[in-house]
């Protein structure tokens, strides 16, 4: 097959925050021993210490040594909300090292609802509980956050399907297995592809199935994360199928074939993993492909509510 034809088998298979396949635990290992070459042995002794005081201790090595690590497999985004972050230089300020199972005591999530305001949701989403202090050394437990997804949003939140957590000591199959995580883990293949839980008409992010275990997840998802009310996001995303509108339709009226081919590489650089919003982007690229009248009509409706919320304080939704 040749280059073009490559590019175009690649176009053709985009998707529906993204899954990064090639963070398995295995890879993830090798980097960090490449990374800090003590960082594991000195992780699984403090680990065994807190096996034996059942608590967190904070003895062990510093996770952030380990953040480049996640950053650069990541592509310098937030794993959550797929917003671009700063590169090797500045990215240790910028972005925390997220334990996606909080090594702390756990809240309940959402909080209590003011008196007389109904609950969210009509399914259940895990009570409080002691914290996984045994996998605060666990690799395949971080990821690189944008603080308002880590800090101010994550905490020390985990919703839960089940009306149990997992036992002190299990490993993360065995959690994910009984405690039914309602938040997907984005890195390697342990849980769903996100992509196939969420998906996006135009800048607004919505579940892919219609009810279920799946759209359950997604709801809680995109609440969790605020993906549908930071300001942030819908510039990004807007940005992003601004861009790739304008790019699709050069492709069908360009006369220039040396033109057409350099687009066709720049939105497959805008459907890769590495570009910011990818999943926002693929889900509009195949709308365009199987829809064009209604891709366009998308645009238009996107371009209208981020021009009328640019400058609004207010953040509402735009569905």
């Amino acid at each position: 097959m040749g280059e073009a034809a490559c590019r175009q088998e690649h176009l053709r298979a985009g998707g529906r925050m993204i899954r990064y396949a090639k963070a398995e635990s295995d890879e993830v290992g090798k980097r960090v021993d490449a990374e800090v070459p003590t960082w594991r042995t000195r992780a699984a002794k403090a680990t065994q210490k807190m096996a034996t005081q059942k608590k967190y201790s904070g003895d062990g090595p510093s996770w952030s040594d380990v953040k480049p690590v996640y950053m650069r497999l990541q592509h310098f985004k937030c794993v959550f909300c797929e917003r671009p972050l700063a590169g090797e230089a500045a990215g240790k300020v910028e972005q925390d090292v997220e334990h996606f199972r909080p090594k702390n005591a756990l809240k309940a999530w959402p909080p209590k609802q003011p008196k007389g305001k109904p609950a969210p949701y009509a399914f259940g989403t895990g009570a409080a509980g002691p914290g996984y202090y045994w996998l605060a050394y666990e690799l395949t437990n971080y990821a690189a956050a944008c603080k308002p997804c880590n800090s101010t949003r994550k905490s020390n939140y985990f919703p839960i399907a089940s009306d149990n957590r997992g036992a002190a000591g299990q490993d993360v199959a065995t959690l994910n297995s009984g405690e039914q995580p309602l938040l997907p883990y984005p890195l390697g293949t342990v849980d769903a592809d996100p992509e196939a839980l969420i998906t996006f008409d135009g800048i607004v992010a919505k579940p892919v199935a219609a009810d279920g275990t799946d759209h359950r997840r997604a709801l809680v998802t995109i609440d969790f994360f605020g993906l549908n009310i930071r300001e942030e996001l819908w510039a990004d995303r807007f940005r992003t199928i601004s861009d790739l509108w304008s790019k699709l339709e050069l492709i069908e009226t360009s006369k220039d074939p040396a033109r057409i081919e350099m687009t066709k590489r720049r939105v497959e650089d805008a459907l890769s993993d590495a570009a910011p919003q990818a999943s926002c982007a693929r889900a509009f690229f195949q709308l365009y492909k199987s829809d064009p009248i209604a891709a366009f009509e998308t645009y238009v409706l996107a371009e209208r509510f981020w021009r009328s919320k640019a400058g609004s304080s207010e953040p509402q939704s735009p569905s």
